[in-house]
């Protein structure tokens, strides 16, 4: 605990969330808002409209927001939603939202906070089927969805009967119809009142699972989010930043950047759609400070014809979570923007694991970083015994941010020691940085070697011609298991010219026969999910 304070009182003195922004009435309102709404959205809202009301807080497809307005439109969400609880007579408030970056989630995000109630960010990628699921397992009894996403509801389903459904974010070409957020939140005939210590409900995140329905990971409202720390430790995030949001904020990275940057008072700049091109303007026009979000993101602004364009030189950091950090995209990103970027490692479950700075990541490209204050994460064996420095383990943490389990109590969770674990396999180095070499299930055994897929896409991505690639392992008649990749052609002479020989050429040169591919697909797009992770399901050969 005592080096978790050491580690957490500098960090964030540095970043500005104890500063005296906002002079005596807001330090007066900081003990006050810790106690009643915890780390949560709600706290965050209502510190930033005490310190500074005025300044910008968000703008998005929608338009622009202070931290005074941000705090008066969440407030009357949360009076509009304890009148649904009250007038339909329910036990406790269930809100699901389906929603892209925006105020379509960010609002409810914080009215949860001042309602108490319990609140259920669903994957965007979520089909029909798994959405009846959804709502039969959760008895979701409130749904925020975005316009594109409503065709999705399984309409006629007898659980649809209980759920008030509100429109997240409406297309001015769309002609549908119903309640939108936006008429809710300039309600001014407000008939109920805040809990002034509401309860703390639970914040459930969705697995981005492509089959069955979703696991709902049941995340706690954090007292003393010591974690914290690991972020403004890597990332020299300050008090008054603006920052670009493209992290998606029903996964954990974006939700865990929102709270960060409202609790550094920040001005988030976001979009509902990624776009390179969009996304490169907002940073030359607001001079964004930080830049917020994963590596598929990185890769389509660096391959956007003409990027060098813009000025980009306003930038002091870049950060990037959900996927690996290959030393091939560690490059490009460096030789756009310099040697800011920042890498966190964590999952749905488990939040933040590590941490590794700009100054870290340049020093060696193949680590994640350091463990966070008040985390304890170890490695194990098959057999449950702790793997010493050096050697590869099976990764486990917990933290206070860490999950309290699944909505679904049949859902199997691994433990030792009172650790969760992480699914992954990684070692210490000497110098107490984590390294993570790949998915349990994704490392294969190839002759009696271990073979891990990510190492060989590191090595194709350097490939002239080669724009995009996956690696995974196969069934083999011979060696029972053995790598396969899928590759996608860059648009350029050496793109026309590669070949199934060519890519293992460039394999065998580089890494020991195990590792050479058997199978080389070559396909026009990699079946990713909304935040930019490969579905192996839907890659064509994999099953052969």
């Amino acid at each position: 605990m005592l080096k978790s304070f050491a580690r957490f009182v500098p960090a964030v003195i540095r970043a500005g969330l104890v500063s005296t922004e906002g002079g005596p009435r807001a330090a007066a309102a900081l003990l006050p808002n810790l106690a009643r709404y915890w780390f949560t959205t709600a706290r965050e809202i209502e510190q930033g409209a005490a310190a500074t009301p005025d300044r910008t807080a968000l703008i998005d497809d929608d338009g622009v927001l202070s931290y005074r307005q941000l705090r008066a439109q969440t407030r009357t969400l949360a009076h509009w939603l304890l009148g649904q609880q009250r007038d339909r007579g329910l036990d406790e408030l269930r809100i699901g939202v389906m929603a892209r970056n925006g105020r379509g989630i960010i609002l409810p995000l914080g009215a949860k906070g001042y309602t108490g109630g319990h609140i259920f960010l669903l994957n965007i990628g979520s089909s029909p089927e798994q959405l009846r699921g959804i709502f039969e397992e959760n008895n979701i009894n409130v749904l925020f969805i975005d316009d594109e996403f409503a065709d999705r509801l399984p309409t006629g389903a007898p659980v649809m009967d209980g759920i008030t459904v509100v429109r997240a974010y409406t297309d001015d070409a769309s002609d549908a119809t119903g309640l939108t957020i936006g008429d809710i939140v300039v309600q001014t005939n407000v008939d109920t009142r805040l809990p002034r210590y509401p309860k703390h409900g639970n914040l459930v995140l969705m697995s981005s699972g492509t089959t069955g329905i979703p696991k709902g990971i049941v995340r706690p409202e954090p007292r003393m989010p010591f974690v914290i720390a690991g972020y403004l430790e890597a990332i020299p995030w300050r008090s008054g930043d603006t920052v670009q949001l493209s992290a998606s904020i029903f996964h954990t990275w974006g939700w865990s950047a929102l709270q960060v940057a409202l609790a550094t008072r920040s001005t988030i700049i976001t979009r509902r759609i990624f776009d390179a091109e969009a996304c490169f303007r907002q940073i030359e026009d607001y001079r964004c400070d930080g830049l917020i979000s994963s590596p598929i993101f990185f890769k389509q602004m660096l391959d956007f014809e003409g990027n060098d364009q813009f000025d980009t030189s306003s930038l002091r950091y870049l950060a990037t979570a959900g996927n690996a950090v290959s030393p091939a995209l560690l490059r490009r990103t460096t030789d756009r923007f310099g040697p800011i970027l920042a890498n966190i490692y964590g999952s749905t479950e488990l939040a933040l694991a590590a941490a590794a700075s700009p100054e870290q990541m340049q020093a060696d490209p193949t680590i994640v970083g350091k463990v966070p204050p008040g985390t304890v994460l170890k490695l194990y064996d098959e057999d449950g015994n702790e793997v010493p420095t050096g050697e590869t383990g099976r990764i486990f943490l917990y933290n206070e941010t860490a999950l309290k389990g699944y909505t679904n109590p049949n859902t199997p969770m691994v433990t030792i020691n009172g650790l969760v674990e992480i699914g992954d396999l990684g070692f210490f180095d000497e110098l107490g940085f984590l390294h993570v070499l790949s998915r349990n299930d994704d490392m294969i055994i190839v002759g009696g070697e271990n073979v891990h897929p990510q190492s060989v896409v590191e090595v194709l991505e350097d490939m002239p011609g080669i724009d995009d690639v996956y690696a995974h392992g196969v069934d083999d008649d011979a060696t029972f298991k053995r790598i396969a990749v899928w590759v996608v052609r860059r648009e350029d002479d050496h793109g026309e010219g590669l070949s199934a020989d060519s890519v293992r050429d460039w394999v065998r040169a580089r890494l020991a026969d195990h590792s050479i591919p058997r199978d080389v697909h070559f396909i026009d797009e990699l079946p990713r999910n909304a935040v930019g992770k490969v579905v192996p399901r839907f890659l064509p050969g994999l099953n052969k």
